[in-house]
C-alpha cells in the first residue's frame, strides 16, 4: 500500500502539469531545433486527454488498494 500512496503522490502532480502545461512537457527535447516548434491541437488535446486518464486511473488504482488493505 505504501507503494500506491508514493505512486500516487509522484505521477498525479506530472500528470496535473502535464494537463495545464502540455507545451511544456512536450518540449523536452528543445535543443534539437532550431527554432520553437509548433504543435498541432490535436496533439495538445491527446496530451490533455491522456493525463486526464492517468490522474483517473492512478486515483481509482489508489482506491482500490486501500480498500483491499483494509479487508
Amino acid at each position: 500500500m505504501a507503494e500506491a500512496i508514493f505512486l500516487f503522490i509522484l505521477f498525479v502532480p506530472l500528470s496535473v502539469l502535464t494537463f495545464f502545461a502540455p507545451e511544456e512537457t512536450m518540449l523536452r527535447s528543445r535543443w534539437q531545433y532550431d527554432q520553437e516548434p509548433e504543435f498541432s491541437r490535436e496533439a495538445i488535446l491527446i496530451i490533455k486527454i491522456l493525463s486526464a486518464v492517468v490522474v483517473i486511473l492512478s486515483t481509482l488504482n489508489l482506491i482500490i488498494n486501500i480498500i483491499n488493505a483494509f479487508r
